[in-house]
This record gives structure tokens, C-alpha cells and sequence, in this order.
């Protein structure tokens, strides 16, 4: 194993997807993530690295909080600017930020840069850090310069853009989204044979002009008598 994490991280990380910073640093769960493609190394758990820290002498790679190594990173590869592009290169997207990258395009997912590969089972194999079912997707080399992008290479394996732009890739068929369902009016109470519904404004005098000024003027002549009542009983008290 301690020859294994000195060749991954120091010799060919873009083997396995992955891309050093500039110190050289990778962070130890990507790096877990990486080796998950590989049957011989998936078993690998942050535990057996710092195993071969202890144990072997001098230690092929250095933990740094969150971060490892490798001791000897002369061998690094170097990005450079990329000179003989394939017509072709795939990368991969979360898929339920698919609908949205298919209408703004491709940015970084888990770093600064889009990562590529020439293999669409490599790209899918590191789409699967972030999601299980990632959508893999062309991108068209000659689009995409036309477009203004720069590629980089890094290593035999991976290239890096800043984005790739709309038009200038390719993918799966969107999925349907499903008709919005219209609001369901409630049927009218329907009438029995037989049934009586009674007009509560009738009841209530509002569907009756005539008779609420019947009960207007009632209430009028009330009143009045009983102000006429109460003067006659003022007179009889002097």
C-alpha cells in the first residue's frame, strides 16, 4: 500500500481523478472517492493511511489535518496549456442540477475548474463523488474553443476548463416534468326530487324591498308612540 499512495499521489494522481494543489495537497476524502473506482484499492480507509504514516520509514505520504501528500512529489505532472485536444471530452453533472446546466452551461463541481477525461467511464467514475447516478456529458472540443474556452492538461489523464458554454455540449434527454394539475372547481349541490333549499336572504328580508320598508315605518311609528307615552307620563308627574 505505502508504494500504491506514493504512486497515486505522487506520480500519476490524474489517473485516478485527481488534481494536487500547489503544495501538492490532496484532500484525504476525495482522494478515498478516487480509489473507490479502483476493486484493488476501494477497500483503502483514512485509518490504514495513517497506519502507514506510523509505520513505515521514511513515510511515503504526510497528513495534514484534512489533507495528504505524497513525501516525494518531484515526479508531479504539471498543468500546462493543452496543444493536441480530442475531438471529444466528458465531464459530469449532478443530475438534478442537470435541467439547469443544460440551459446555463457547465461549471466546477467540488473545485475551481470542470474536469475532464478522453474516458466516459472515467468521467463517471468521478462524477460518482457527488452524485450515484451522475449524467455524463460531451463536450465538443472545436465548439468549445470556438466559444473562447481554454483547456489545460494535467497529466496523460484529465484536462480543466474554467466552464464549457451552452451549444457546446451534449447530453441524455431532459426528463419530463409532469403537467401541473388544474384546481378541481366543486360540483354545485345538486337538487333531489322532492328537496326545498329556503332562501336565507328571503328570510332575511334582503330579497324584499317592500317589506323592509314595511318594517321600517313599523319601527318608526314605535318609536314614536313611545316618546308620545313618555310625555304624557312627564305631565301627570307636575
Amino acid at each position: 500500500m505505502a508504494k500504491f499512495l506514493g504512486y497515486a499521489l505522487g506520480r500519476r494522481p490524474d489517473a485516478f481523478g485527481l488534481v494536487p494543489d500547489a503544495e501538492g495537497f490532496v484532500k484525504i476524502k476525495t482522494l478515498l472517492q478516487g480509489l473507490q473506482g479502483d476493486p484493488e484499492w476501494r477497500h483503502v480507509r483514512q485509518g490504514d493511511l495513517q497506519m502507514v504514516v506510523l509505520t513505515e520509514q521514511p513515510p511515503p505520504i504526510e497528513i495534514h489535518e484534512a489533507q495528504v501528500r505524497a513525501t516525494d512529489r518531484a515526479h508531479l505532472p504539471k498543468m500546462a496549456m493543452a496543444q493536441d485536444l480530442p475531438k471529444l471530452l466528458y465531464t459530469t453533472v449532478r443530475r438534478r442540477a442537470y435541467p439547469a446546466v443544460h440551459a446555463n452551461g457547465i461549471g466546477p463541481i467540488g473545485g475551481s475548474h470542470v474536469m475532464l477525461t478522453t474516458d466516459a467511464r472515467q468521467a463517471e467514475r468521478i462524477g460518482r463523488r457527488w452524485d450515484n447516478e451522475p449524467v455524463v456529458l460531451t463536450v465538443q472540443v472545436a465548439e468549445a474553443r470556438t466559444a473562447g474556452v481554454v483547456f489545460h492538461c494535467y497529466g496523460d489523464a484529465l484536462f480543466l476548463a474554467d466552464g464549457i458554454p451552452v451549444g457546446a455540449f451534449t447530453g441524455p434527454p431532459l426528463p419530463k416534468v409532469p403537467p401541473a394539475k388544474a384546481a378541481v372547481e366543486p360540483s354545485p349541490r345538486p337538487k333531489t326530487p322532492g328537496s326545498f333549499f329556503p332562501d336565507i336572504s328571503a328570510l332575511a328580508g334582503k330579497g324584499d324591498p317592500d317589506r323592509n320598508e314595511r318594517t321600517r315605518r313599523d319601527e318608526a311609528s314605535w318609536k314614536k308612540d313611545r316618546r308620545r307615552a313618555r310625555r304624557e307620563k312627564e305631565r301627570e308627574r307636575f
